[in-house]
Formats: structure tokens, sequence, C-alpha cells
């Protein structure tokens, strides 16, 4: 029975292959249309042929006449005869007059292309046959010039009837070549006789007369042999009489005479003029028969054709229709049958498509058990034939799909976990080398020491960010030690993000609302400040600095601009960053790739959880400004919190006033800005303010390299300048923009003069230790208050370190 049921489908689908309707429509719409194309431009040459072939034909015997008397004319002119022959020859112009109005009144704008095109160009041909006509009475030309503009209009004329037989196809198209055939034939023939026609007037014959006499002679021979293959048996029998009168045999008797006898330089006709005239004339008037028949029969023929393909469009219009209707009965009957089922596969598989699969993808990525049997159940095999057997594998493939996205979700889970454990021991031994830190810069004395002490320090910080930002992205909580009760001041969140990046001597505090942010969120704004101010760092010039300002706005907002004077990016880059920033998507590993930069998109997930809104746009200073508004519920409530609230981010001695030593902070380079352009630097609120009553001194070593190794003293002065920044062209994970790093303090800080050189370098040599002992407390300073409430976090690192 299943082999009976899968027999009887595959034949019904092989009927409905066999009859569609919907083929058989398509196919009877394109063969009719052509059918009907083809009758109608028919018609339309036929009645060309009629109404504008014939006044063609017309003006041609007319203009050949002019041409002959023209000749004529102008060797009479010569021989001082003008005035008898202008009489004759004003009657064929005038004759000619008014064969042209009645082409122009034949004249149909509807003409089939490409004839319409040339008879465009033959009746702007007609145009300048007055004007030829008056520079022939006004001057006496040569006949070469004389006759060119009549070779020309006729040949015009002759190309219509070419365009003709373009219009039509087989045997039509032999006709009507027979037909062009004829016409040229009879030309070449009027230009013999125009050529000698002039030879007689002007009783001389040149070498230039007999050469053009034989090569119309010898063309027009040609074009005999090729009329009779085209020729019917009636019209070849009137032909071959023609070809065969006395007349006929005459004229080439003559052309035979003419071509045989090359002058040398200018000598007689070697023909009597009468003998030519009498015999032309009667042979042209028997072309005339020909070319009259031939044209008529050409007319006939395009009519019977276009007669044959309206009824071969009216019969296959009729077979179409039947076979149309049989198709539709044959297959309504089994589509009603068939329909059925598949509209119910149909809606299964969008409702699981649809529905059901997306259900189950966000249960699991929530972390819900899924039964895969009972959120995808399969769908019931009615029948065991092809619909039936597309059926069970729909099934399977939906149970193979659900059962790769639990796999899938327990393996991108997997993932995470490890990120976060990974991260989170990462980020329980930087706690502890901070510690360890912080007792080793307490005990040291040594400037030295300490001042690699603090670069250690520094350098542990920004690994802190780093694997904070990892537990962020993982979905983990950073548990950095801060109590979450304690608001963080607009400026003391500023100063500790700069002191969570490695070009912290750049940055450039401006006054700030003194408003406090709730803990929770002060913190995660010391992240985004962070992230703002490397990326900002990282792509501005190292000479360069980077603004950090804040502003209260309306309605209980404030506002943190940062600024720096890079490249900036593209309007494109800047429409793609701020849209990520406003709604950042789900992070997903499987996007990583080697060049993802996170940066944003910490950005954009630490600003998602508070409610900040950050937007890029380009600075003044062809840099990237960044804003960050921070909506009312995200500040504290009550009066103002002072500067000194404490956070533990910012490792970077940052004292809040300066001893009596006036030095930069440890590991400035000494290329800062300002410094060596005869500037100023704006004062930072995270560096210690200067005393005037001492000398500037340099810094006790040169900033280190990226590495964290200290360049070679030589180093900024050696090397060659780097090249500028270049725009970015690429995309980073999810949309990113990435910009490109500028090079860092190697090869681009400004040199001192050498004579300031030798003098700081005295000063290190000459300054007692007790003072560099008491620069180096008053750097600590800043960051005692800070560690003091390690003591009371150590518990929860050291159950953080045993939960792994």
């Amino acid at each position: 029975m299943p082999t009976e049921q899968r027999r009887s489908l595959r034949s019904r689908l092989i009927a409905l292959s066999l009859l569609p309707s919907a083929a058989l429509l398509a196919l009877w719409a394109v063969f009719t249309t052509v059918l009907v194309q083809d009758m109608l431009e028919l018609r339309a040459t036929a009645a060309f042929t009629e109404d504008v072939g014939a006044p063609v034909l017309d003006v041609i015997a007319d203009l050949q006449a002019e041409r002959r008397y023209t000749m004529e004319y102008i060797a009479g002119a010569r021989a001082e005869s003008r005035t008898p022959r202008y009489d004759t020859l004003a009657r064929i112009r005038s004759q000619t007059d008014e064969t042209v109005d009645g082409f122009r009144a034949a004249i149909d704008s509807g003409a089939p292309h490409p004839a319409a095109t040339r008879v465009q160009s033959f009746d702007t041909t007609l145009d300048g046959l007055n004007d030829h006509r008056s520079a022939l009475d006004e001057a006496t030309p040569g006949r070469a010039d004389a006759a060119a503009y009549y070779d020309g209009a006729i040949e015009d004329a002759l190309r219509i009837w070419d365009a003709q037989a373009e219009l039509v196809e087989g045997r039509l198209a032999h006709n009507t070549h027979s037909l062009t055939s004829l016409l040229r034939a009879r030309e070449l023939m009027a230009r013999e006789d125009a050529i000698l026609t002039y030879a007689h007037a002007a009783d001389d014959w040149t070498t230039d007369d007999h050469a053009e006499f034989a090569a119309a002679v010898g063309a027009q021979r040609y074009l005999h042999t090729q009329i009779t293959p085209d020729l019917s048996d009636s019209e070849r029998a009137i032909f071959d009489g023609l070809v065969d009168s006395a007349f006929f045999r005459t004229v080439r008797a003559l052309e035979d005479t003419v071509v045989a006898a090359a002058p040398e330089r200018s000598t007689p006709v070697p023909v009597n003029a009468q003998s030519w005239k009498a015999a032309k004339e009667a042979v042209d008037i028997d072309f005339q028969k020909v070319e009259e028949n031939r044209t008529e029969a050409v007319t006939t023929d395009i009519h019977g054709e276009a007669t044959s393909l309206l009824w071969r469009a009216i019969a296959l219009s009729t077979v179409s229709l039947v076979a149309v209707l049989t198709s539709l009965t044959v297959s309504l009957r089994f589509t009603r049958r068939l329909g059925f089922r598949m509209q119910n596969l149909r809606e299964a598989t969008l409702d699981y498509a649809d529905t059901r699969l997306p259900t189950i993808t966000a249960r699991l990525r929530a972390g819900q058990n899924v039964d895969v049997k009972a959120e995808a159940p399969d769908i019931p095999v009615l029948r065991n034939d092809e619909i039936g057997q597309v059926t069970e594998a729909f099934n399977t493939a939906q149970r193979a799909a659900v059962t790769a996205a639990v796999e899938e979700t327990r393996l991108r889970a997997g993932v995470r976990n490890l990120f976060r454990n990974v991260a989170r021991r990462t980020q329980t031994l930087v706690h502890r080398q901070l510690g360890l830190l912080d007792t080793l810069e307490h005990s040291e004395t040594d400037p030295d020491v300490l001042e690699a002490l603090f670069r250690i320090d520094h350098l542990s910080t920004q690994l802190r960010r780093n694997a904070e930002n990892l537990m962020l992205l993982t979905g983990g909580s950073t548990a950095r030690p801060a109590r979450r009760s304690d608001p963080v001041t607009l400026q003391d969140a500023a100063r500790a993000a700069s002191s969570e990046i490695e070009d912290y001597q750049r940055v450039r505090l401006l006054p700030m609302p003194g408003v406090s942010v709730q803990g929770d969120a002060g913190r995660d704004l010391v992240r985004l400040l962070a992230e703002l101010l490397e990326n900002a760092t990282s792509f501005s010039p190292p000479h360069s600095s980077v603004t950090v300002r804040g502003e209260s706005l309306a309605n209980g907002h404030y506002a943190l601009e940062v600024e720096d004077r890079g490249l900036g990016m593209p309007p494109e880059r800047y429409e793609r960053a701020n849209a990520l920033l406003a709604a950042p998507p789900d992070f997903d590993l499987a996007d990583m790739r080697e060049d993802s930069q996170l940066g944003l998109f910490v950005v954009a997930t630490i600003a998602e959880r508070h409610g900040l809104k950050v937007t890029l746009r380009p600075s003044p200073y062809n840099g990237t400004q960044a804003i960050v508004v921070l909506p009312p519920q995200t500040i504290a409530d009550g009066a103002p919190a002072t500067s000194g609230t404490r956070i533990d981010a910012a490792r970077r001695p940052a004292p809040e006033a300066a001893p009596a030593a006036p030095r930069p902070p440890m590991g400035e380079p000494q290329g800062r800005p300002g410094a060596d352009d005869g500037t100023a630097p704006s004062t930072d609120h995270t560096s210690p303010a200067a005393d005037p009553t001492r000398p500037a001194s340099p810094p006790l070593s040169p900033a280190p390299d990226a590495s964290g190794a200290a360049p070679a003293p030589d180093a900024a002065g050696d090397g060659p300048p780097h090249p500028a920044p270049v725009a970015p062209t690429g995309d980073t994970y999810k949309g990113l923009p990435r910009r490109v790093r500028t090079s860092r303090r190697q090869g681009l800080s400004l040199p001192a003069p050498p004579t300031e050189a030798m003098t700081t370098e005295a000063a290190d040599a000459t300054r007692p230790l007790e003072e560099i002992r008491d620069m180096m407390s008053a750097l600590q300073s800043g960051t005692r208050e800070g560690r003091r409430s390690e003591s009371g976090t150590g518990d929860d690192m050291t159950n953080t370190e045993e939960s792994r």
C-alpha cells in the first residue's frame, strides 16, 4: 500500500509538471506577442513601401534626369552654347521640385525603424538641392563637382530601400534585395549616361571620364549577375528577355567600345551620341517596368506574410486556450488534495521557526532547563508518501536544531564561566600584588627602586582594570574592595580614572561640579571614564593633552566631557559608534576577532546598566569629544561630598597638595606638552602644585616604553621622526570603529636644549637624599587613605581565591 501511494503521488507530480497552466499561459503570451508584433511590422513595412517607396523611386528618376541635363548644360557653357540648354534644364528642375513635394507629402512620421531615420536623412539632403542649383548657375564647376550632389542624393534614396530589406526576413528579404539590386544597376547606367552626355557636349574624353565610366560598367554588370537568383520564374523570363533585346545588346557593345578605347590625354568620345542615347533610353524604360513589377511583387508578398502570421496567431491562441483549460482542470483536482497537507506542514514549520525555536533559545540563554520532546513535538505524519517523508525529515531536523541550541548554550555558558574564573583569579592575584607593592613602597627609601615600584604599581592597576572589564563582559561582579555605600565625587572619579591609564600624565582635569555619584554607579563611572581616557590617549599624538571637564545641566543632570586632539573618525564611524553606545548588543564570544577592541563595548554596557548617555562627536581640535550625561538617579542625595572620598581605583600616586619639591609625577616623559614649546602647561588636578620658589627639575628617570622598559637617554633625539597617524579603514567587534594607535614616547618627545640637560643632570647628582625621600613621601600620601580599607576586604579576596 505505501508503495502504491508513493507511485500515485509521483504520477500526480509528473502530470502537474507536464501540464503547468502557468507555463502554458506564459508561452502563449510570448509566442502570440511575437507573432502579432511581426504581423504589425510587416503591415507597416507594406504600407511604407506603398506610401513612401513609390514616391522615392519617382524622385530618383527625376534626379537622374536632372543630373543628365545638368551635365549637358555645364558642358555647353564651356562651349558658349549655354542659353538654349537652360530652358530645358529649368523645365526638368520644375518637374523634380513637384516630385520632391509629393515625396514630402507622403512621408509618415510613424515609419518603421530604421527606415524613418534614412527617410529623414534623404529629406535633409533634398533641402540642399536649390543651393546646388544656384551654385551651378553662378559658376561653371567641373563634371565631378556638378554630379557629386546628385550622386549622393540618389544614394540616400537607395538606402531607404536597403532599410526595407532589413525590416523583413527570409524570402521577403531576398525579394527586397533583388529589387534594390535592380535600382542600383539602373543608377549605375544613369551615371554612365551622365558621363557620356558631358563628354559629347564638351567634345572631350579624358582619362578621368574613362576611369569612372569603366568602374560604373563593372559594378552594373556585377549587380545584374546577383539579380537573377532572387527572381521568380516569371520575373526571370522577363529579365532574360530584356537582356536578350537588341537595345540591351547595343548598350553592352557601346560600353565595351568605350571601355576598350582608353585615351592617353584628351580625345573625342569613341561612340556616337545618338546611338548611345536611343539604346540607353529604351533599356531604361524596360528596366523601369521590371522595377515596377518587382515592387508590386514585394508589396504583395509582405501583405501575404502578414496575413499568414495573423492566422498563425489565431491558431496558436486557440490551441493554447484549450491546453490551459485542460491543465487547470487537472491541476485543481490534484492540488486540492495536496494543498491541505502542504499547508499544515508549512504552518507547523513557520510556527517552529518564528515562535518555538526563538522561545527555546531565549529560555536556554536565561539558564532554564528545556525538555526537547515537550518543547519541540514532532509533526504528525498522515501518509507515508513524499510529503510524509518530508515531514519526517523536518522532525529530525527540528530535534537536531533544538539539541544543537542546547549544546551551544551550554558551551557558551562554559566559556563564559571559564573566562570569568580566569578573570577572578587574575583579579585576586592583582589585589595581592598591589598589597605587596604597597608594603614595599612604604619601606623603600631608594629613589630608583621606589620609582620602579610605582611603575609596577601602575601597570598592576591597569591589569586589574582589564580583569574587571572581562568580568563585566562575562556577567560577573568586579569585587573591587570598596564600600558600596560610599559616594564618589566627580572630581575623584575623573582623577581615579586618569590614574588607571598608561598616559595619565597627559590628562588635564578642569573644575567640576561638587556633586557625588552613588557608590555602585561611581565605581562603574571610574571604569567608564578610564576606557574613554585610554581611548583618547591611545589615538592622539603623545605630546598632546586630554581634557576632562564637568558641567551641570537642567533637570538635575550632569555631564562629563573627555576631549582629545587626535585624528578623529569619519562621520559614518561616529554614527555606528553612537548607535552601539545607545543600544549595546549582546556580547557574543563567537564574534570575537584577533583585532577586536572592547573599550566602547565596556562603555556601552556600563552606560546601559546605570542609565548613562554616552555620545561621541568630532572635537574642534580635530579629535574626538566624548560626552557622558549622568541622570539624576545616579547622583547621591544630600550635601555635595568633598573630594577626599575614598575609592580604590587610583593606584598611581596623585596627592592633593604637593610638598616643597616641584618635581612632576614619577615616570612623566620629558617631552610633556607645553614644556618645550614655549607655553606653560595647564594645571592638572592629578599633579602636585608647582612651587615657584624652587627651580624646576627633570624627572628622576625617563618614561618607560610600551613594554615597561626605560628608553635610552638619547632615544628621543637620535631616532627618526614617526609618521603621522593614519585614519582607520576597518571595523572592530560588533561594528566598533577602530582607530590607529599613535606612537608612544620613544622618538616623539621634544628634546631639551643641551645646556638645560647638563644643568638638570648636575642638579640630580647634587640633590640630597632627604629631599628625594620627602618627595616620595608626598607622592605616597595620595594613596594611603585608599589603601587603609584593604585590611577590611582581605577576607573577601581570600574567599574569592578559595572559591577557585
